[in-house]
C-alpha cells in the first residue's frame, strides 16, 4: 500500500457474510478501493452471534483476502455492526447558555439530558446521531452552533442502542481476529450513506435494507435521520419457508431462491417447471415456478406490510416525497421494486451506486454488488466525518472531538466501560 496516500479499512459484519474494503483516500469524494473481499459468516443467525469461533473465522478469512489483494496488512478498521436488537429514539435536551455564547459545554449538556431519560441499564448507546440545535426556540435548527449567540439551546438527537452483551461479543470477535476498531457504526447509518442521494435525504426518503437475517428501515427528512427500526425478518426466512414447504434442504432452498426466485407473478410463464431435489433418499418433486413464487411472495408481502405499519404508526409515510429505496441482497430478487410499490403505496427503486467509492473498470461490477454497499458507505461515512471536522473552526473541532467520543463512539473507550460491568 502506498503510505503517502491515506487509507481506511471498512469491515461490514452481516448475518451471512463479512465484507471488507480497503480504500485509498484521494479526496473525501474520491476513494479508490485497492482491496476487497467477502467471506461467508456461519456464526450468526437473525443478526445475532450464535457461534463466536465461526464469526472470528469469517472475519479472518475476508480480511486475509482483502490484504492479499491490496498487498498490505490490516491492523485497525471502521466496523459496521448488525442491528437486530436495535432500540432507537428521538430525544432532546435543553440547557441555558452561559455568557450568551454557545460552547462545547452546552452541547455536551444537551446530549447528557437527552439520553438520561432513554438509556436502559442493559443497553449501550452505540450511536447518537445529531439532528440539529434549536437556539432560543427558533423553528430552524442549526447544525454548527458553536460560538453563536443565544440564551438557551435545545439539542435534538437520534439515539441508537444495542444490548451490552451484544457489543461485548462483537468486541471479542474482532479482538480474536486481530482487528483494532477505529469506530463502530450501526450498519443502517453506513448503508444509508452509500445508497441514498443527498436530495433524497433532503426531501424525504425511506431506505429499506433487506438482509439475510433482518430488515433495516431508515427515514430521512431535511437531511436528518428521523426514524430507524429493525425487523427480525429477512432473506433467510424466505429460504426456510421454501425448505419447509417443499421439504428440501436449506442449501437447496437457497439455490432455488437465487436461481428461480421471483415476487412478480405476472413475469413468470405458466408452463415453467422446476425440479426440486429431495433430502437423503426421499424423492424429489417437480413444481411450477409460480408455486415457488407463491411461497416467496407471502414472506416478502409480510415484510413490506410490517415496514408500512412502522411508517404509518410514526407518520413518516406522509413525508416520503422520494419514496422508498431498496437495498440488501434480498432486494435483488426479480419483482421486488414492483411489489414494494404495491404494498407500500409509494414510489420505489433500487439503491443508488456509491460513486464516491470506485475501483478499476474490470472489478467495478463486483464492487457495485449489494454485498459491498454497507462497506462502501462506511468508507464514505469516515471521510464525511473528517471533512466536517476540517470545515469548522478550532473550537468547533474540539466539539467534533467530543462528538467522536459520544456520537461515533470509539469501541476502545466503550469497551473499557463495558468491562467494568462484567
Amino acid at each position: 500500500m502506498n503510505e503517502a496516500v491515506p487509507s481506511v479499512v471498512a469491515i461490514d459484519i452481516g448475518t451471512h457474510k463479512v465484507s471488507v474494503l480497503i480504500g485509498r483516500i484521494h479526496a473525501p469524494d474520491q476513494i479508490e478501493v485497492i482491496g476487497m473481499a467477502h467471506a461467508p459468516n456461519r456464526g450468526m443467525s437473525k443478526g445475532i452471534i450464535r457461534n463466536l469461533d465461526k464469526v472470528v473465522a469469517a472475519i479472518k478469512d475476508a480480511v486475509s483476502q482483502a490484504e492479499d489483494m491490496a498487498d498490505c496488512r490490516i491492523h485497525t478498521a471502521w466496523v459496521a455492526i448488525p442491528s437486530a436488537e436495535l432500540k432507537s429514539f428521538n430525544a432532546s435536551g435543553r440547557t441555558p447558555v452561559m455568557n450568551q455564547t454557545i460552547t462545547t459545554t452546552e452541547i455536551v449538556r444537551t446530549l447528557e439530558m437527552a439520553k438520561s431519560s432513554h438509556l436502559m441499564p442493559d443497553h449501550y448507546l452505540t450511536n447518537a446521531v445529531p439532528l440539529g440545535v434549536a437556539i432560543d426556540d427558533q423553528p430552524e435548527w442549526v447544525d454548527h452552533p458553536i460560538n453563536m449567540s443565544g440564551n438557551f439551546i435545545t439539542g435534538h438527537y437520534h439515539l441508537m442502542m444495542l444490548p451490552i452483551n451484544t457489543m461485548q461479543n462483537l468486541d471479542k470477535a474482532l479482538k480474536s481476529a486481530g482487528i483494532g476498531v477505529e469506530r463502530t457504526i450501526i450498519s443502517t447509518l453506513a448503508t444509508s450513506e452509500a445508497v441514498l442521494l443527498k436530495d433524497e435525504k433532503e426531501y424525504g426518503v425511506c431506505m429499506v435494507d433487506i438482509g439475510a437475517g433482518t430488515t433495516n428501515i431508515a427515514v430521512y427528512l431535511e437531511n436528518r435521520l428521523i426514524l430507524s427500526h429493525t425487523l427480525q425478518k429477512g432473506g433467510e426466512h424466505v429460504t426456510r419457508d421454501i425448505a419447509s414447504v417443499l421439504q428440501t434442504s436449506t442449501e437447496q432452498a437457497e439455490n432455488l431462491k437465487i436461481r428461480y426466485g421471483c415476487v412478480d407473478l405476472s413475469a413468470i410463464k405458466p408452463d415453467q417447471m422446476i425440479q426440486i431435489p429431495g433430502i437423503g433418499i426421499a424423492p424429489g418433486m417437480i413444481i411450477s415456478r409460480i408455486e415457488l413464487a407463491d411461497i416467496i411472495v407471502a414472506r416478502y408481502e409480510e415484510i413490506f406490510e410490517e415496514v408500512r405499519q412502522q411508517l404509518e404508526q410514526s407518520g413518516a409515510i406522509n413525508v416520503l416525497r422520494h419514496g422508498v429505496v431498496l437495498t440488501g441482497d434480498a432486494c435483488q430478487i426479480e419483482g421486488a421494486v414492483a411489489l414494494a410499490r404495491r404494498v407500500l403505496g409509494v414510489s420505489a427503486h433500487l439503491g443508488n451506486p456509491p460513486l464516491a467509492v470506485d475501483i478499476s473498470e474490470e472489478k467495478r461490477p463486483l464492487l457495485r454488488r449489494s454485498i459491498y454497499a454497507t462497506a462502501s458507505g462506511l468508507l464514505m461515512y469516515s471521510q464525511n466525518e473528517q471533512q466536517r471536522a476540517t470545515e469548522v473552526g478550532a473550537e468547533e473541532q474540539a466539539s467534533d472531538g467530543w462528538l467522536q467520543q459520544y456520537v461515533v463512539q470509539p469501541v476502545q473507550n466503550m469497551l473499557e466501560k463495558l468491562r467494568q460491568l462484567v
